[in-house]
């Protein structure tokens, strides 16, 4: 599985980067669409974006929350913009929350009692009074001042500056030049649209009802503003209204002519999920997480538990067995997995693997009875299935390949070597030599020798 596979089974925080660092500029998921990991709705969306050149592609994400108490300037009440509201977030002395400008939120740790962090993906920071800079192992580097974002730097030496009007980002330039601005009525204070790149996109803002409880009762205590609809250029529309049920729980519904329609509900105490379209969900804690069981209207049943602490992550989609992953929770092999076992009437074990101490796979079981076996280089080493070999191949102390097996090509290779690394390979067909190649030291061709063909 990839490292993006294995996020997507969970509410994973930190995402897998793209070109191999820095920021990862795609849209944050979570296990199940609609709810992130502490139960509460969560909408997210790209609504454009800038092509910079030189591979530099920002996208702009947008977020519902349905716990978020503060109104973002652009979209209001519940909703964030990274882009342009990327910030830092302390929880203690010791521990930080970035809401990064792609959305995804990293968490820093202090080093001691140093003024430097470390966070996820290899990221670390740096305090210096009110400046807080993170820095990524490639050389993308972040600055926030008092917490809000001013500067970011790729490995690229493209340089993205934020001004701001108010203590509010209204703009981001590349080099001096506008890619992302927002635009505002004078008389109302609200955003009317956002430009990113060539493309405006109109916003416009309605009144969100304020639902509290109070001695066990929803009451309705005031009204927000928040996002009520966006048009793109090309004339297409979408619109979010907000409003209650019956029991005037909080709603949210979401339509476009050409997607589904989304209608989410929330527990106005809670502010966690209630429901999603023909979704129903039941959120059961479990110390420190919860357990997400759903039923749909026409009776099926999907059920997702992600224990950190214990490394374990339990699924089940669609009325389908329950599948397990099992992972290392401490040392060198922390997030790898262990196991997979499915659980329906009997325990299946779908996959296993053992590991060298450097991290790397030893030996993999694939369900019913494929085994791989590598060397510590990550090279495959041997395949069998049914006892029966697959594909085997060898090299020698040098590391260079010597033999190769493929019985279901009916493929044989045999190499050897001299003293000073000219090489003979000899290459069986069916069990009859097929060729024979001589290289030198350098691997160029010296000889060829072609035979039973």
């Amino acid at each position: 599985m990839s490292p993006r596979m294995l996020m997507s089974i969970g509410f994973a925080i930190a995402p897998s980067l793209t070109m191999g660092c820095g920021l990862d500029w795609s849209l944050p998921h979570t296990h199940f669409d609609g709810v992130e990991e502490h139960g509460y709705v969560a909408y997210w969306e790209k609504l454009g974006e800038a092509d910079l050149g030189d591979r530099l592609v920002i996208p702009m994400h947008i977020n519902f929350n349905s716990h978020r108490e503060a109104s973002s300037p652009t979209l209001g009440k519940g909703w964030i913009v990274p882009l342009l509201e990327s910030h830092v977030e302390p929880i203690d002395e010791n521990r930080l929350n970035v809401i990064m400008p792609d959305g995804w939120t990293f968490t820093f740790y202090r080093n001691g009692n140093t003024e430097t962090w470390r966070g996820n993906a290899g990221w670390v920071g740096e305090t210096n009074n009110t400046l807080f800079t993170i820095t990524a192992p490639c050389g993308w580097r972040i600055k926030f001042d008092q917490g809000k974002i001013q500067e970011i730097e790729n490995d690229k030496n493209q340089s993205l500056t934020y001004r701001y009007n108010g203590g509010v980002a209204t703009e981001v330039d590349e080099d001096g030049k506008p890619f992302v601005q927002v635009e505002g009525s004078p008389a109302t204070g609200l955003a009317t649209g956002l430009i990113i790149g060539s493309q405006k996109i109109e916003i416009a803002q309605a009144q969100r009802p304020r639902v509290v409880t109070k001695l066990n009762q929803n009451l309705i205590a005031g009204f927000d503003q928040s996002l009520s609809e966006l048009q793109w250029p090309d004339g297409r529309k979408q619109t979010f209204t907000f409003g209650t049920d019956k029991d005037l729980c909080p709603t949210l519904a979401i339509a476009e002519a050409v997607l589904p329609d989304r209608n989410f509900t929330w527990n106005a105490e809670t502010r966690q999920i209630k429901s999603d379209g023909d979704w129903t969900y039941s959120l059961q804690p479990k110390q420190d997480h919860l357990r997400f069981d759903r039923v749909s209207s026409n009776g099926q049943s999907e059920s997702f538990e992600d224990d950190a602490a214990s490394g374990v992550t339990m699924e089940r989609v669609a009325n389908g067995p329950e599948i397990s992953t099992y992972r290392f929770t401490s040392g060198p092999l922390t997030g790898r997995i262990r196991k997979v076992i499915e659980e329906n009437g009997a325990e299946k074990t779908l996959y296993a693997a053992s590991y060298f101490p450097s991290g790397q796979v030893m030996r993999e079981l694939v369900y019913p009875d494929r085994v791989r076996t590598y060397s510590e280089k990550g090279k495959l080493l041997k395949e069998t299935a049914g006892n029966q070999i697959v594909f085997e191949q060898d090299y020698d102390d040098r590391g260079r390949l010597t033999h190769i097996l493929n019985p279901g090509k009916q493929i044989e290779v045999r190499r050897t070597f001299d003293p000073q690394g000219a090489a003979t390979t000899r290459v069986f067909k069916q069990g009859t030599l097929f060729y024979t190649e001589q290289t030198d030291k350098n691997n160029k061709l010296v000889s060829f020798n072609e035979r039973d063909k």
